[in-house]
């Protein structure tokens, strides 16, 4: 009986030693599977999609990378044992075509990247088993053409890249299916023409960059962007646009940045920007204007930041700023102004960078006004460094503006003071208020010799100068001498101009306190992307949490 035993317990084991080794899984040639959830394979000089069969479990498989490879070629099987899928990374190969049925069993994909390769068109119905979809790159491809079923069945998607093709036209409607669609990148392409419906159902949109294209002549159709009623933030900078039509950003009313940069823009209609209440931020430098229409800025209540410099600006109203009582940042650089009213800016009491560097400044009287309200801004507190270099007159080319004396600033044809800013008298002797609300007499012998209207300037409590078109030499008050020497008409021998137009502002009465620290700020595109109009403050959507991890 022990001897029976001790045979079947050796053939046991001598069977157990016959059968062949249990195969260990294998990892795709030159890939990385070190995690299971983790398939790595780029930049590994690939030229087919590796097959995936040898794997344990491919169905684990949450992340595929193949991207710097040079693989040619989708075909239909080469995915489709990765059920799990929800990142799939074939950036920088040599793709020229997708296969149908690619992506037919990847129905949980969330990210797709597709850019930097060679395709020439999305198919229709080629991403449609692609539901839960949310980040679509084909940036960098050679798409020349879209059609409305190139996004079919993406009604998940959040962000699109498209930008960098050779798309000539916008078909209508072409992105219908996206109605959650957040985020579109359509720049460095060769769109011409924007079709009146060719964002039709994109109401959630927010960020739309159109640069880099070839649109031209003008923008005149306000129905082209009026489906867009959540946009923030919309990039038409270095197209070929000449004109902008009246009302064309009528829709718009949560846009927070519009940059038309490095356009060929001459005409801009004195309606072109009515809608925009909400905007923060307006980018027109490049361009080829040399007149701004008064009321143009007028509906930009909340604007912080406007750029006009390099444009051919030769001058400007001084009620063009005039509703812009959040303007924080001003550039007018590099145009042909020559003079600026003193009162321009005054009514934008947050203002505290501005550039005027780089135009032809002539510096005579009509810069008193500017040169008297820089030196009470800085005084301040409330303004950064301002350069004003002077090209006229030779005598004072080179020189700033702010290190020269109102002597050296007589000369030039000056408009007479505004009525509010006279004091009028007639020969007789006649008493005139002090600082301290006392009054002053002329000397007796003297008033025969003033002239009928002395103009006085008062500035807040006390008194800035009296000029008198006469030939008046001194003038003794009755509590402290005030020394007025005469020079001729636009002189004041207290050293501040009779130039009063400096004073005559629309600003309010109220107390305006210096900026601190924490005004000053950036105002980078991304400070809109993300706002939609909310308001400040706001929580970030739920879309936003999932897209700050493949920010730009």
């Amino acid at each position: 009986m022990e001897a029976a035993r001790a045979v079947r317990f050796l053939l046991v084991v001598c069977s157990c030693l016959a059968l062949p080794p249990r195969a260990k899984p294998v990892c795709p040639e030159r890939c990385d599977c070190q995690h299971p959830q983790h398939l790595l394979c780029t930049n590994r000089g690939l030229r087919v999609v590796p097959k995936t069969s040898s794997l344990p479990s491919p169905h684990d498989v949450l992340t595929y990378s193949l991207g710097g490879n040079f693989i040619t070629n989708i075909t239909a099987f080469d995915f489709h044992r990765l059920g799990q899928l929800r990142r799939l990374d074939l950036q920088y190969n040599q793709i020229r075509s997708l296969h149908p049925k690619t992506f037919e069993k990847l129905s949980r994909l969330e990210e797709l990247y597709l850019g930097n390769n060679l395709l020439q068109a999305l198919a229709p119905g080629t991403l449609a088993p692609l539901r839960k979809l949310r980040i679509l790159y084909a940036n960098g491809n050679e798409i020349g053409r879209l059609s409305r079923g190139s996004f079919e069945g993406l009604e998940s998607l959040v962000k699109l890249r498209l930008d960098g093709n050779a798309l000539g036209a916008l078909p209508d409607a072409v992105f219908a299916p996206l109605s959650n669609l957040l985020y579109l990148h359509l720049e460095s392409n060769r769109i011409r023409f924007l079709g009146k419906n060719a964002f039709a159902q994109l109401g959630k949109l927010r960020f739309l960059n159109l640069s880099a294209n070839e649109l031209q002549p003008s923008l005149r159709h306000a129905a082209t962007f009026a489906p867009l009623r959540s946009l923030s933030t919309l990039i038409l900078s270095a197209n070929s646009l000449q004109h902008l039509g009246p009302r064309v950003f009528q829709h718009l009313p949560r846009l927070g940045l519009l940059s038309l940069r490095g356009n060929q823009l001459t005409h801009l209609a004195p309606e072109a920007f009515w809608g925009l209440e909400a905007l923060r931020e307006l980018r027109l430098e490049g361009n080829r204007l040399s007149q701004l229409p008064t009321a143009l800025l007028e509906p930009l209540h909340s604007l912080e930041a406007l750029d006009l410099s390099g444009n051919e600006l030769s001058a400007l109203h001084p009620a063009t700023f005039g509703h812009l009582g959040r303007l924080r940042e001003l550039s007018l650089r590099n145009n042909a102004l020559s003079a600026l009213s003193g009162d321009i800016f005054a009514a934008s009491p947050a203002l505290y960078r501005l550039d005027l560097d780089g135009n032809g400044w002539t510096c005579d009287c009509r810069l008193r006004g500017l040169k008297r309200w820089m030196g009470d801004w800085h005084s301040q507190g409330r303004l950064l460094t301002v350069f004003v270099q002077c090209r006229h007159p030779p005598a004072l080319r080179g020189k700033y503006l702010d290190y020269l004396d109102d002597q050296q600033l007589q000369n030039g044809s000056c408009a007479d003071p505004l009525p509010s800013a006279s004091l009028t008298a007639d020969r007789r002797r006649r008493p005139l208020p002090t600082a301290a609300g006392e009054e002053m007499t002329p000397p007796a012998g003297l008033a025969e010799e003033l002239p009928p209207q002395p103009q006085l300037q008062q500035q807040g409590g006390f008194l800035a100068g009296v000029a008198w078109d006469g030939a008046a030499r001194e003038l003794v008050g009755n509590r402290s001498a005030l020394r007025l020497s005469w020079r001729g008409p636009g002189f004041m021998g207290t050293g501040v101009s009779a130039d009063f137009s400096g004073f005559q502002s629309h600003r309010p009465r109220t107390t305006v306190c210096a900026l601190s620290e924490a005004d000053l700020i950036e105002f980078p595109c991304d400070r809109f992307m993300d706002n939609a109009g909310g308001g400040a403050g706001g929580s970030l959507r739920r879309e936003d949490h999932l897209l700050q991890r493949f920010a730009d």
